[in-house]
Parts: C-alpha cells; sequence; structure tokens
C-alpha cells in the first residue's frame, strides 16, 4: 500500500509514490500550466498520477492515500485553499475536486508543512518530533513542528517566520509591512543587497553578473569576495535574531534552513549559526543545530505522502 505526495509549485509539479516506510517507489516532475487555470493544473496532476502509477509497476504499491501541498494559505481541515498567488488561485476546494480525480482520499496543506514533514520523517529532522524549518527563496516559508505536528496557531499561520519584523522602518514588504525578515534575509533580499553595493562602485567579483542571482553571491563569498561576504553575514544577522527569538518562544531541538541558498553548506550556515548563539546569549542552555535540509526538491512530496498516512486510520 503505497503513499501519493504532490507538490504543487508555481512553476513545476513534483509527485512521487512513497512506501510507508518511506522509500520513493516513483517520482516525476511536469511544468505548472498556471495559464490554464485550476482546471488545466488537475488535468496535468491526473495526467502525472497515470505516469507514477506505471513507473511503479503492476508488481510496486499502489497508492491509496494522497497528500498535496500548496504555496500558500490554505485551510487544511476543509481541504480549501484560500489564496496561493503564485497559482493565481483563491477559494479552491482543491481536496474536494482532487477527490473525484484521483479517485483517492487527499489532504491537503501548506507547501511548507509538507517540506518540514518530509525533512522529519525522512531528512534532516529525523532524530526530532520538535522542529523549526526555515526555506530562504524569493520570500522566506517556514513551518514549526512540536510533538511531530504542525503547530498552526489558532488562526492559521503560527511560525510565519518571513513576516516576523526584525528592522523597525526596514524596507517595505509586500505584504504591507517595513522590516520583515523575507525583505533582509531571503535569496531575493541577498542579490537586492549586493547590487545596491555595485551600484555604489564597491568592487567585487559580481560586478558584471546580469541577472545576478544568489549563487553568484554564494560563490562569491566561497572566493573572498568582500562584497558576497559582507551581504551573506548581513542576512546572516538578521536571520540568525530571528531564529534566537524564535527558539525562545517555541524551543525547537533543532533548526533546519532549506533552499538552494542554505545547500552550500558552511559558508552560508556558519554565519547564521554565530548570528543565532551571539542572539541567544545566555539563554542558550543547551545547543540548538542549526543545519542543511537534506532532502531537497522531493522535500515536499515526501512530506505530502507522509500526511496522507493519517487518512489510512489504525
Amino acid at each position: 500500500m503505497g503513499l501519493l505526495g504532490i507538490d504543487i509549485g508555481g512553476t513545476s509539479i513534483k509527485a512521487g509514490i512513497v512506501s510507508r516506510e518511506g522509500r520513493i517507489l516513483a517520482k516525476s516532475r511536469i511544468p505548472t500550466a498556471r495559464e490554464a487555470g485550476v482546471a488545466g493544473v488537475l488535468e496535468g496532476i491526473k495526467k502525472l498520477v497515470e505516469d507514477l502509477r506505471e513507473r511503479a509497476g503492476p508488481g510496486g504499491e499502489s497508492p491509496a492515500v494522497a497528500g498535496v501541498g500548496v504555496p500558500g494559505s490554505v485551510e487544511a481541515e476543509q481541504g480549501l485553499v484560500r489564496l496561493a498567488p503564485n497559482l493565481g488561485w483563491q477559494n479552491v476546494a482543491l481536496r474536494e475536486q482532487l477527490q473525484e480525480l484521483l479517485k483517492l482520499p487527499v489532504t491537503v496543506d501548506n507547501d511548507a508543512h509538507m517540506a518540514a514533514l518530509g525533512e522529519m520523517w525522512q531528512g534532516a529532522g529525523r532524530e526530532y518530533g520538535d522542529l523549526l524549518m526555515i526555506t530562504l527563496g524569493t520570500g522566506i516559508g517556514s513551518a514549526l513542528i512540536l510533538g511531530g505536528a504542525v503547530h498552526r496557531g489558532a488562526f492559521g499561520y503560527g511560525a510565519e517566520m518571513g513576516h516576523v519584523k526584525v528592522l523597525p522602518d526596514g524596507p517595505p514588504c509586500r505584504c504591507g509591512g517595513r522590516g520583515c525578515l523575507e525583505t533582509l534575509a531571503s535569496a531575493t533580499a541577498m542579490v537586492r543587497m549586493a547590487e545596491r553595493e555595485l551600484a555604489a562602485g564597491c568592487p567585487s567579483l559580481l560586478s558584471g553578473r546580469r541577472p545576478l542571482e544568489a549563487r553568484d553571491i554564494v560563490e562569491g563569498a566561497a572566493r573572498g569576495d568582500e562584497v558576497s561576504r559582507k551581504v551573506l553575514n548581513t542576512a546572516a544577522r538578521y536571520l540568525g535574531t530571528a531564529l534566537a527569538n524564535a527558539a525562545l518562544v517555541a524551543g525547537p531541538a533543532v533548526i533546519i534552513i532549506g533552499g538552494g541558498v542554505a545547500q552550500a553548506g558552511d559558508i552560508v550556515l556558519e554565519p547564521v549559526r554565530r548570528a543565532f548563539a551571539e542572539a541567544l546569549g545566555a539563554w542558550q542552555v543547551k545547543a540548538v543545530p542549526v543545519v542543511a535540509a537534506q532532502l531537497g526538491n522531493d522535500a515536499g512530496f515526501i512530506g505530502a505522502a507522509y500526511a496522507a498516512q493519517n487518512l489510512l486510520g489504525g
């Protein structure tokens, strides 16, 4: 009996059939047909799942349940996608539609929650039931797992780290606030900081890189570029401070950092660890490890498959 996990992203849909022990039996991905609306995306998912079933083969474990991660505001109990700007969706009864389409019980949740569950089950959080996961990308995604379950808060937006205010009167954020963490520590924010330094005439290995990307900054820092190192250290200071505040409130046993930038390893993580320890100060009774995520692009569908297990009962 297999578990179907689906991770719907703004540019691609990733899915896999996973065993109850966490082994990937088959996986695939397709572009997200955003311009075709909800119906077009669902049709793509149907074909993707058919392909996965064929890949798993007649002797494979046919999925009995499905979990789906979506980038946006999700009412998990109702299976309702309230708002998913990257998909252009609003008030989509996704669970109901997918159950009809796939002929399977379906659970739906935010993609960051699913990725954190994936890391807890088969990744960097395997030894922990209490963890905080942050994903650095265009924005900052986050999820808090307490006692092995997603912590949502009373209104569904618990652990929304990307919009924690870390700099009063700081840069404006798309949420309408100012000084949010994602305006200062996301991959997008790092690029913006580097571009300001270059515009000011600071000599750098980054000069002439167009379009400039966060990975260019990481590579520059590894080669000793001062602008790149300044950007990484500045972002790390804000991120480490925010993580320390979260640790004091929630007490996670481990903090996991995901996203392409974090995969660069210690050149990114060490400044964050230093800022985190400095911000905690005397409250750091026991060191909380800050580690890189391990599952990469598979985390979302693996976590969605894990979440689907609750539909099996028994």
